[in-house]
């Protein structure tokens, strides 16, 4: 038997705890696989369920671990669950027999699926975490040892690898993308220790969110149960198009809320774990913010498309790049970004080290821009830059001094010897300059002229044009409809206007 040690594994919970309408709910943790299809969708009508299953079940296959246990009295802990939460007891219950003493060995039962006829078989992460053997059942009984090839906790998603003397039956992607709400799909996988289970259902959802920074789920309501981890999806083609890794359940079984990894992110995360044994995700270094009417507005666009870059990290790929702070992103790559998840995402299943088109408006003209992601090389970047993705600006990032800025009708530059000699201002005057402001604006109709020079923004000096801008859209972020700014006359007079954020 092969001995299988997992490096450095990341411990991820066999569950999961969402709280909704005031209700606790148990997810118990499961993956999948896909290939492309006809442009229409298949019905019942059309298709034996009975011969698709039949011709897909000899590609999937039961997974079991064994783990050494530790010092005797030491207990395998159970998921985070806050104390008093209603159906506590339930976790319990879904977990049972995976406490005690750890001094002895115990298995878990997973799903899996072949995915090439060398041996190559998908299934989740926390299948097998923590293991020190790993072995397969395959569709006829036939036991074999599995090797690690690698993990990707972000995903869930893990691959093996089994010797063995004949080509083992495969199955295929399919392209997730063309799924449709709806349409009819095939669940095959080991829930309770049952191999070869078969259930059928639809999809109930796409583009499901739960912890994960990539998560983009299908939701079905395909009976997935305890077992059924790592087991895949199917569509009526016999493609796979997800790996079922997630129910919503306050019982531990199927209530009708199963997830799964769409292929369309799992078949990249695999490729690269088959190559490098682990995954080669990009990043460009920015953070985002979700665009608000409001924000737009400040930012020269006509509607809430697309997401802001609020910041740029320093020492990223972006820093001294193409994008500056304030550019709104419409696309990456050709993919339309409709929210600040889907920049990252995006990011990180594409191209490292080639240049790709992206779409922007800075200051209310669309240009497209070339941005080269970098391999990220330390995954704890992205996830400290992703926890900030919706955060305001911080005034220590990167930006670009000196280059002028139009925000709610004003156009600012700095204020040097030259705004100076124009508008004769006093030297002592210190902040920004308004060299233009468009007719019928929020500042034209707070009484902003050129020549005036902006001190203070919400109780803030700013001394660069991009600090007004920032400061701004900080403010518009936590809610603020309204700005106080603090403006000096040529000569010297001070004097605070309201600009209405709208």
């Amino acid at each position: 038997m092969t001995t299988v040690k997992l490096n450095s594994p990341v411990r991820r919970s066999i569950a999961r705890h969402v709280v909704g309408a005031g209700l606790l709910a148990a997810i118990s943790v499961l993956p999948l696989a896909a290939h492309v299809r006809p442009a229409f969708a298949q019905t019942l009508s059309d298709v034996s369920v009975a011969d698709i299953a039949e011709g897909l079940l000899p590609s999937v296959v039961n997974i079991s671990i064994s783990e050494e246990g530790g010092p005797s009295g030491e207990t395998r802990p159970l998921p985070d669950v806050p104390e008093g939460q209603p159906f506590e007891d339930l976790f319990e219950d879904f977990f049972q027999g995976e406490q005690g003493p750890r001094s002895r060995q115990y298995s878990s039962l997973g799903s899996g699926f072949i995915i090439d006829p060398s041996g190559i078989i998908v299934t989740n992460n926390h299948v097998i975490d923590n293991a020190d053997t790993i072995e397969v059942t395959l569709a006829d009984g036939t036991t074999l040892d599995a090797t690690l090839l690698g993990v990707d906790d972000k995903t869930d998603l893990a691959v093996l690898k089994v010797e063995s003397d004949e080509p083992l039956p495969a199955v295929k992607f399919g392209d997730s993308r063309r799924v449709r709400i709806g349409e009819w799909v095939l669940a095959i996988g080991n829930p309770f220790g049952l191999g070869g289970s078969v259930t059928l259902g639809i999809v109930s959802a796409r583009g499901r969110e739960l912890d994960g920074p990539y998560d983009n789920f299908i939701q079905t309501d395909a009976a997935i149960n305890k077992g059924n981890s790592g087991g895949p999806l199917f569509n009526m083609d016999g493609e796979v198009i997800g790996i079922n890794t997630a129910i919503l359940s306050p019982s531990g079984g199927s209530i009708g809320i199963g997830f799964s990894v769409p292929s369309e992110l799992a078949e990249n995360v695999i490729d690269q774990l088959v190559e490098f044994g682990r995954t080669r995700r990009g990043w460009i270094g920015i953070r985002v913010l979700e665009v608000s009417d409001a924000l737009a507005a400040s930012l020269g666009a006509d509607d809430p498309a697309g997401v802001a870059v609020g910041s740029i990290i320093e020492g990223g790929p972006s820093d001294g790049g193409p994008l500056q702070e304030g550019d709104i992103i419409l696309t990456f790559d050709g993919q339309p970004i409709d929210n600040p998840r889907d920049l990252p995402r995006f990011v990180a299943e594409g191209r490292i080290g080639e240049p790709v088109d992206v779409e922007i408006i800075r200051e209310g003209e669309r240009m497209t821009v070339q941005v080269t992601p970098e391999l990220l090389e330390e995954p704890e970047e992205v996830e400290e830059a992703l926890a900030e993705t919706e955060e305001p600006m911080d005034d220590g990032d990167a930006v670009t001094p000196g280059l002028p800025v139009s925000v709610y009708g004003m156009t600012l530059a700095e204020l040097d010897d030259n705004g100076r000699a124009l508008y004769q201002i006093d030297g002592d005057v210190e902040g920004v300059l308004i060299t233009e402001v468009e007719e019928g604006s929020a500042a034209a109709d707070e009484g902003l002229m050129p020549g005036m020079v902006i001190a203070e923004v919400g109780q803030d000096a700013v001394t660069t044009p991009q600090e007004v801008r920032s400061r701004i859209v900080e403010l518009i972020s936590e809610g603020r409809r309204s700005v106080s700014i603090m403006v000096a006359e040529p000569d010297g007079a001070l004097s605070i206007k309201s600009l209405v954020l709208e």
